[in-house]
Order: C-alpha cells, then sequence, then structure tokens
C-alpha cells in the first residue's frame, strides 16, 4: 500500500498543474497509480487508495533497502530476512530482488525554474555546551532548488513549532516564498513520530497555506529526491562544524549566521559552478512570492480529556467545554495568549490562558447545561412581566435590597407561578411589598398560607427589623384554612 504521504504529494502536484506524466515521471511510479490518485480526488475520496503488492519481499522493501545502502551484501542481507524476520525464502530470491533494486536506483535529475521549489531537512551537529549543560544540536537548512541560495538555523530540537519557526526565519531570510516546499518523510527523527497524524500535519499545511505554498515529501530513503538539501547538509558540516574549534551553543548560533551571509552563499557551487546569491538576486529573487503581512501564529498542539464537570486541565487551571463533550477527548492548541479546543476539525472553544493564579476555574456560561447557565436581566423581567405588575414590582425591589442573590429568589418566583397560579403569586407579591418582606420565603409562605386573600390589617411590619407581630395572629390565619 502506498504511503498517505505519497497521496498528498500526488495532489500537491496535479494542484500545480503538473501533467499524470510529468507527476509519475518525478515520483517514479505508474500513470496508472497516479490515475487513480486523481480520479479519487475528483470523486471527494477522503482516503488513499489502496495498491496491493505480490512479491514475497515487497513488505520487506524498506528494510532490505536500508541494508542494501549500508552496503551489506546480498548474503549478509538474506541471512538478516531469515534470522531477524523469521522469513523463509531462498538466497536466489533475495539476490534476484537487490539487482533489482540496483537497476531502480538510476535515476535522472530533476531541474526545476526559479521559484518553484525549496527542500527543507534536518543534520545533526552533535553535542555542545549551553549554560553548564551538554546539549545536542541539529542545524536546519532550507535551500531554493533553483539557484541553491540556502538558509542555516541551529536548534535544540526538531518539535513541530521549532520546524515552522525555522520555516518562517527562511522565508524572512529569502524576503519571499516557494510555490513548494520538498520536506523529508519526517518520521521519529524529525518533528513528532505522528507527524502525519491529521491534527498535526494540518497545522503544517495551514502554515504554508498562510504563505502561499505548498508541501511535497520526498519518498522514503531516495535521496536524490531532496538530493539539493541533503548536499546542503553535507556542506555545512564538513565546511562549518569541522572549522568550529568549538562547542559552545551560543557562539555556534552567531558564527553560522555570518557563515551563511559571508561565504556558503558567496561561493561558487560544486554542481551549478555558480554563485547562489548571484543566481538568486538575478534570476530567483523576483520569482517568489511575497511574504504575507503577518506571520503565522504558531500553537502548541495537546490533548486532554474533558472531564465529567465539563472543564479540563491546562497549566495548573481549569477551563470549560460545552457540556456536551463531558468525557470526551479533544486537542487543545495554546500560543501562549489564547487556548483554542477542537473536537477533531470543529473548534467548540477559545479561552485567553489564565498566568497569575492556579486552581482556578475558567468558565464560559454558554457551556453550561441550559438549566444551569446564568440569565440575562431581560429574561427576567421580561419573564416576570408576564406574571403581573406585583410580580415586576416585587423583581424591582429584590434587585435592589438583595443585589447579590435576587435571580435565584426571582427564579424561585417563577415556580411558585407553576404550583399556584401566576394571579396568587402575584397577589402575594403585592402582600411582601405592602409589608416589606423582600424575600423568597415570604411569598411562599403567604401563597401556601392563603395570607394573600386575608385583610392587609392583621400584620404589623416594621421596615427596619422585618416582621414584628404577634405570633398568634398565624394560629388564627391558620384556622381560616
Amino acid at each position: 500500500m502506498y504511503r498517505i504521504e505519497m497521496w498528498y504529494t500526488v495532489k500537491t502536484l496535479l494542484e500545480r498543474g503538473k501533467s499524470l506524466r510529468a507527476v509519475s515521471r518525478e515520483l517514479g511510479i505508474s500513470r496508472k497509480t497516479v490515475t487513480k490518485i486523481r480520479d479519487e480526488l475528483q470523486t471527494g475520496g477522503i482516503k488513499p487508495p489502496e495498491i496491493c503488492k505480490s512479491g514475497i519481499l515487497d513488505d520487506y522493501h524498506d528494510y532490505i533497502l536500508e541494508l542494501f545502502e549500508k552496503q551489506y551484501t546480498s548474503v549478509l542481507i538474506h541471512r538478516r530476512l531469515v534470522q531477524e524476520k523469521g522469513l523463509v525464502v531462498s538466497y536466489p530470491t533475495v539476490l534476484r530482488y537487490v539487482n533489482s533494486i540496483k537497476q531502480s536506483e538510476v535515476y535522472v535529475p530533476v531541474e526545476v525554474i526559479a521559484g518553484e521549489e525549496a527542500q527543507v531537512d534536518f543534520g545533526y551537529l552533535g553535542e555542545f555546551k549551553k549554560d553548564g549543560k551538554t546539549v545536542k544540536l541539529w542545524v536546519f537548512c532550507m535551500q531554493l532548488s533553483y539557484s541553491r541560495h540556502a538558509f542555516y538555523q541551529i536548534v535544540t530540537n526538531q518539535t513541530t513549532a521549532t520546524f515552522i519557526q525555522c520555516h518562517t526565519h527562511a522565508f524572512e531570510f529569502f524576503t519571499g516564498v516557494p510555490k513548494t516546499v520538498k520536506i523529508d518523510n519526517l518520521k521519529a527523527a524529525v518533528l513528532e513520530a505522528n507527524f502525519y497524524e491529521p491534527v498535526i500535519q494540518e497545522q503544517y499545511s495551514q502554515f504554508l497555506s498562510h504563505y502561499g505554498s505548498a508541501p511535497i515529501t520526498a519518498r522514503i530513503r531516495r535521496g536524490q529526491d531532496k538530493g539539493k538539501v541533503e548536499s546542503g547538509i553535507k556542506y555545512v558540516k564538513n565546511n562549518f562544524l569541522k572549522g568550529l574549534g568549538h562547542r559552545d551553543y551560543y557562539r555556534a548560533i552567531e558564527e553560522i549566521r555570518a557563515w551563511n551571509v559571508e561565504i556558503c552563499n558567496k561561493r561558487v557551487h560544486g554542481t551549478t559552478r555558480k554563485v547562489p546569491l548571484e543566481v538568486f538576486l538575478q534570476k530567483e529573487k523576483g520569482e517568489l512570492k511575497p511574504l504575507p503581512q503577518e506571520r503565522f501564529e504558531i500553537y502548541k498542539i495537546e490533548k486532554r480529556r474533558i472531564k465529567p464537570n465539563g472543564h479540563f486541565s491546562f497549566q495548573l487551571n481549569y477551563y470549560s467545554a460545552p457540556y456536551m463533550y463531558a468525557n470526551q477527548d479533544v486537542i487543545v492548541k495554546s500560543n501562549g495568549t489564547l487556548l483554542r479546543v477542537y473536537s477533531g476539525f470543529e473548534q467548540i472553544a477559545i479561552h485567553s490562558i489564565e498566568k497569575k493564579e492556579s486552581g482556578t476555574y475558567i468558565t464560559i456560561e454558554a457551556h453550561k447545561p441550559p438549566y444551569k447557565q446564568k440569565k440575562p436581566e431581560e429574561y427576567f423581567f421580561n419573564k416576570a412581566q408576564k406574571a403581573g405588575p406585583n410580580v415586576m414590582a416585587f423583581l424591582e425591589a429584590l434587585k435592589e435590597h438583595k443585589p447579590f442573590c435576587w435571580q435565584k429568589m426571582v427564579m424561585g418566583l417563577f415556580r411558585l407561578t407553576e404550583e399556584y397560579g401566576a394571579q396568587n403569586v402575584d397577589m402575594a407579591c403585592k402582600r411582601a411589598l405592602l409589608f416589606g418582606a423582600y424575600s423568597y420565603q415570604s411569598v411562599k409562605t403567604i401563597c401556601r398560607k392563603g395570607l394573600h386573600l386575608a385583610p392587609s390589617e392583621i400584620l404589623s411590619v416594621n421596615i427596619n427589623n422585618g416582621f414584628n407581630h404577634d405570633l398568634s395572629i398565624y394560629d388564627k390565619l391558620n384556622n381560616l384554612n
């Protein structure tokens, strides 16, 4: 089965206007396969087609090719297949397969037009000293395929954020963007091991789309597919690294910048026999796409689990998500200021990141179930107005005298209308207002005991101290029922 990156590469090349023949020749696959992928694209299919292989050794092709490139003989390759893979296969079969690899490795160099392509890769530089500690360093290289004009940057990791950031710096160094970027297959050694999972690849795709470019992946263990940048990696190791004379991180990152400008791009290139900077300025710079007005915003991507209470943890705080996503896994993207929450490719929430305190619950009201959401004032006033003029007046009094809890009390009044009827509750509110009894319990008691039907003179109210009356009056009122 062809790898998913091959499918995406065919898609990109076809979108760039390449013919079926040109795509077939560039990727080393049959036109029949390219046609199948094109037809899948046109019918709206979302999965790359599966192409079955038939030979007994086809499933071990990458493994055999790896041994072959390490200069293992056919005898040793056969021995490894039998001993390590448990494969039952004869030596002549392995010999024929290795010979077919030798023949298939013959290729014709592919040249591109100015501004069409850049190639990128990482190279390991070894261990250096940084702030008293030993760190491993890599060098990122982006080289324009036409002019061979190159950009180098030393990094301490190969994460997605670093990979994208290096691209950004390279585009700004070139003051323009190539139409396509050819990348390695980027397995465990480059970026994360799951680079081709939808969410990670989506961010890189969005990044290139922001700059008006598109990705093309090199075939597995086909150095010729990105031979220009691999030569660039060898060059920086042989020319810069060997002449460095020290292992200090901070000196190295400063010195490679000067070397990049003063030496690398001003020498006569070993293949083209031309000066990369001169070719770039004369023929390629004007063919690059312009830089966008703003940089692409890089997000750190992580997986989180929504707890039953509708929140997930992030940097010692808890952030809400819509209640229907409780007990589900989501993807969170953070840029240090904003936190975006995704279910699949759909954004379901966005938060500002809390930096001052920890252990805080950051909750968006709309994320709560409807019955738990805090209602706007308009909701209470509209419903009170429908219940009756005295209910409305009682609401205004509660808001004035009970500013921190009036909403809950009014919700209680609305429930009383369902039990006793709106008219009775409205009369009860009138009596409560008359005696300055500004509470839900007062209205409830009046409704339950039928006091809204009793003469108002039987109660005397002290506004300052609340109810102040002879308790025997309640006994008389109870006898009325």
